[in-house]
């Protein structure tokens, strides 16, 4: 079966490369990166806070990355009904399932052949992404283009262009083939080239122009395109080039309404309010134990040296947010008992919480306490506890279960406390923002099977993680590797099914 498969994805992988659709996407993906870096402008953003894009270049993102998205979604609807709708209705097709080869072999090479194509097409995209990031927007007349970036950019795609058509002249290589090829090493050449080359020609420290979050937000975004180039694959079984198009279109639009429409009824709990104002008894916060990341960190976001930055009087917590103190390595600090009662890790640890307003319900000392980013309970950050149910006022070691109560009340201040022998596990403290929960989340398996089935487009838009300087976890890509590997499986089993009823005599 093996060796069919790749005979077929060999060649799926060449006929999709060659359509003329296929250089056509890449050239307009360069010129529309081009429009981008002059139009997008005027979003009132400010340039000295931290982040990876900060001001004008946070909409740049957004519309380049939507850019690839949708330019994504039509050619590998085009390539899929170029590989397989057409061949069914020439009969081609018919000349390899009358071979002793199985259809499902026939449909997996000619996925495994068109993601092929799809790895260079948004390969070549993404690298346009990052040179327009790595350029940035061009606010106003007085900003200067980055002449260096633009010059080995242009000799990058028009060198591709030179190749592909002297190898056509010469060779009789199929031009879009050659082109899109050379275009994409030369590309990612020139990427890493413009990390080491300043506005003037003149050498500096590529790290300050690594975009990492960036790049796993790219990375999820790819996982999305393939896996639509799954879904086009099904769908071009059964359906010609318009109608695949327009409901591939139709499935990332519902994709992206899916939290809305179906999410929504998954979880149930009621926010009782918000966390404006957290403190320790002890008066101290995670920045004091992460001193020196912290104004490491606050020196390089204001492109100072150390020591520059330390006599400047600048307070670094500005620079650095609590979410990140928290993705950074703390096994060092396990062992401080005064790091872990911060942590809410002790027995009988305690936090001083400031709601951000009044309570929707009436709080009372004993009520439980849960809280999570999530304003709808998803992904609350304390697990599923027993209540506290006595009529004794609750303190530490009450009882040998876990539990995170409410201990004092004032307005709208409360003291939240671990109550129990043993601990209950929480990965980090309430922060500001936070929702608060008097109960835990209740998951209905209706709406989640639908929810599960339709592909959801926000698990791959990592945009606004990126725009608000909020760290991707590798766990989140991770899954949402997953969660593509099994909408794939989903979409190519369709395929096989669809494809195996189908008349191609």
């Amino acid at each position: 079966m093996i060796t069919p498969v790749i005979t077929i994805a060999r060649n799926a992988f060449k006929e999709s490369i060659r359509q003329p659709v296929f250089f056509i996407m890449l050239l307009l993906a360069a010129f529309i990166q081009l429009l981008n870096t002059w139009i997008v402008g005027f979003t009132m953003g400010l340039n000295n806070v931290p982040g990876e894009v900060t001001g004008d270049d946070r909409l740049l993102l957004d519309v380049s990355m939507g850019g690839v998205f949708l330019l994504g979604i039509m050619l590998a609807a085009f390539i899929a009904t170029a590989a397989i709708s057409r061949e069914i209705e020439n009969k081609t097709v018919l000349t390899v399932v009358s071979k002793p080869v199985g259809r499902p072999s026939v449909i997996l090479g000619k996925f495994f052949g068109i993601s092929a194509a799809m790895f260079v097409a948004v390969g070549i995209m993404i690298a346009f992404l990052l040179l327009g990031i790595r350029h940035g927007v061009l606010t106003t007349a007085a900003d200067d283009p980055n002449y260096p970036l633009i010059t080995l950019t242009m000799l990058a795609i028009f060198g591709s262009i030179a190749v592909g058509a002297l190898g056509n002249y010469m060779y009789g290589w199929s031009f879009g083939q050659s082109a899109s090829l050379i275009m994409l090493p030369a590309i990612w050449i020139v990427y890493f080239m413009t990390l080491f080359i300043d506005e003037d020609w003149t050498m500096m420290s590529p790290v300050e122009n690594v975009k990492p979050q960036i790049m796993l937000a790219c990375t999820c975004l790819a996982m999305a395109l393939f896996v639509m180039t799954a879904l086009a694959t099904a769908i071009s079984t059964r359906l010609g080039q318009v109608l695949t198009i327009s409901i591939c279109t139709g499935v990332f639009l519902i994709g992206l309404l899916s939290n809305h429409w179906f999410g929504r009824d998954i979880y149930e709990n009621q926010r009782i309010g918000q966390v404006g104002l957290t403190q320790s008894p002890l008066n101290l916060d995670l920045y004091d134990f992460y001193r020196d990341e912290v104004w490491d960190l606050g020196a390089k976001r204001n492109n100072m040296e150390l020591e520059e930055f330390t006599e400047s009087n600048i307070d670094p917590r500005g620079y650095v947010s609590l979410r990140e103190l928290l993705a950074m390595d703390s096994s060092e600090l396990d062992e401080d008992n005064a790091f872990n009662e911060i942590m809410l890790r002790n027995p009988g640890s305690m936090m001083r919480i400031t709601l951000a307003g009044p309570p929707k319900e009436d709080l009372k000392i004993g009520d439980s306490f849960y809280y999570g980013s999530s304003p709808s309970g998803v992904g609350l950050v304390t697990p599923t506890f027993e209540p506290y149910t006595s009529d004794k006022a609750p303190e530490k070691d009450v009882r040998p279960e876990p539990a995170l109560v409410i201990t004092e009340i004032d307005d709208n201040r409360i003291v939240i406390q671990q109550i129990g022998k043993e601990i209950l596990p929480l990965s980090r403290p309430p922060l500001a923002g936070d929702s608060i929960f008097l109960t835990p989340t209740v998951i209905h398996s209706g709406p989640l099977v639908i929810w599960s089935i339709v592909p959801n487009m926000q698990s791959f838009w990592l945009l606004d993680a990126v725009t608000q300087n909020q760290p991707i976890p590798g766990s989140h890509v991770m899954l949402v590797f997953f969660y593509s590997l099994c909408q794939i499986v989903v979409f190519l089993s369709l395929a096989v099914l669809l494809f195996e009823g189908r008349d191609v005599g």
